[in-house]
């Protein structure tokens, strides 16, 4: 964690020369060259239309060059089963798709892309130097989601070629929103607490249960997706929460699940409203919803790690509920909790798509013209606070940030990501960038 003032960033991480030399280092580049990125995207109303025009720019970037992993992300307003559908009849089989159902919108480099009816975005990955494992679970066939988890990364492993004694360095995780705490248990169970898994809940436009979950053949409701990825490639994480801290602060004295019942031995919603100087008095009388006016005015946990790291894990309330003036919010609470109120703004959010590129950047100990490709997770409380007409700036920023390198990003209900000296932890309004290196022979350093 590093602090600007009161500002908290959250962290998981010319030659000159003959032509016959120019040429040779360039054929040698080639040579080493360790990853190659086909990607596209289309807005069309159409399911089949949509994936066709996707894939024909992703393999107009591969060329002759097959890939056998692709990430897909996929708005509501298209049927999820067609999609996956058509993109299996597009690519032809041995390619393993891993994906969810992205809130509003998805985002590559060429832009924050949304259409009438849906949008949905594609990277295939061709990589002698990484290994990629697909593996899913229903959360309705499992006997507990833990359980779900354990199987799926097992899945996901075996997938890969590899034996569960293989720990991968890096998962992928994408899940229906309620039950992410539990999974992360289950992934830890087979692999450990150390290895980051990174990613967000699928989500829907309306919070209404839409949203779907992407793993090879399989389209899910209400189950969890996941890859795990081998690699010899250096890579950049950054998973960051980043709002200005307040002076108020609490412990959660009564909590159940993601439920709040008292703050410092007060009735919770009172306590955050008062907090907030009484912005939500009416609410407080009524019960009922305060999702959308509280993305600037999280709560977060504070969390202390192992070698006395301090994180700041933002939490997004949703709902007054009465008559206990409880509070519910969308991660898991424990008695015990310590909280703290923090604030931000729009332009805040907006430009925290830098930062946290950037913050992978610095973590994997690379530079922009080392970015092989990106995958971005954007919490989608916190697109949705920002004006539309700003919203087409996001991949700008991340542009900037990696160099103009291939990235696919979605917007999603809950985000998961590695807390230094912590472990994995399921967040709200939180954003992460994934970095790959292009070459081995490129630099490598820890964060």
């Amino acid at each position: 964690m590093k602090r600007l003032g009161n500002l908290v960033v959250l962290v998981a991480v010319l030659s000159v020369c003959s032509p016959l030399i120019a040429a040779q280092e360039a054929q040698t580049q080639e040579k080493a060259a360790s990853v190659k990125i086909g990607y596209g995207w289309s807005i069309k109303d159409g399911v089949k239309e949509a994936v066709k025009e996707a894939i024909s720019s992703v393999n107009s970037h591969l060329g002759k060059t097959r890939s056998d992993y692709a990430l897909l992300f996929s708005t509501v307003g298209y049927d999820s089963e067609d999609v996956l559908k058509q993109v299996k009849k597009q690519f032809g089989s041995g390619v393993k798709i891993y994906g969810a159902t992205s809130c509003l919108g998805v985002m590559t480099k060429d832009g924050f892309h949304v259409g009438e009816v849906g949008s949905l975005a594609i990277m295939a990955i061709s990589s002698d130097k990484i290994s990629f494992g697909v593996g899913g679970a229903n959360l309705d066939q499992a006997a507990s989601p833990r359980q779900a988890a354990k199987q799926a990364i097992i899945a996901a492993i075996k997938d890969a070629g590899k034996s569960e004694k293989d720990i991968p360095n890096l998962v992928l995780i994408t899940a229906a929103p309620g039950k992410e705490e539990e999974i992360l248990l289950g992934i830890a169970d087979v692999i450990g607490k150390r290895v980051p898994v990174i990613g967000g809940s699928s989500a829907d436009n309306t919070i209404e249960g839409f949203w779907r979950q992407y793993a090879n053949d399989q389209v899910y409701s209400n189950g969890l997706a996941l890859t795990a990825i081998y690699t010899d490639l250096t890579l950049g994480i950054a998973f960051q929460s980043e709002y200005y801290r307040t002076i108020k602060r609490g412990t959660v004295t009564r909590a159940e699940g993601r439920v709040i019942y008292e703050i410092n031995g007060k009735p919770a919603a009172e306590v955050y409203n008062r907090w907030l100087g009484g912005k939500l008095s009416e609410v407080l009388k009524t019960g009922g919803t305060i999702l959308s006016r509280t993305t600037f005015y999280p709560l977060a946990k504070v969390i202390k790690g192992e070698g006395g790291e301090t994180h700041y894990l933002s939490i997004h309330p949703l709902s007054f509920d009465l008559p206990a003036k409880s509070l519910t919010v969308f991660a898991d609470m424990k008695t015990g909790d310590k909280i703290q109120l923090m604030r931000g703004n729009w332009e805040q959010l907006l430009n925290r798509t830098r930062r946290t590129s950037l913050q992978a950047l610095r973590n994997g100990g690379l530079l922009a013209e080392d970015v092989g490709f990106g995958i971005f997770t954007f919490c989608a409380g916190t697109m949705l606070a920002i004006p539309r007409e700003e919203m087409p700036k996001m991949p700008l920023l991340i542009n900037n940030a990696i160099g103009g390198a291939p990235f696919i990003g979605t917007f999603t209900f809950g985000e998961q990501g590695y807390l230094a000296g912590v472990g994995n932890r399921h967040g709200n309004l939180v954003n992460s960038m994934i970095v790959f290196n292009k070459e081995l022979s490129l630099r490598k350093s820890s964060p």
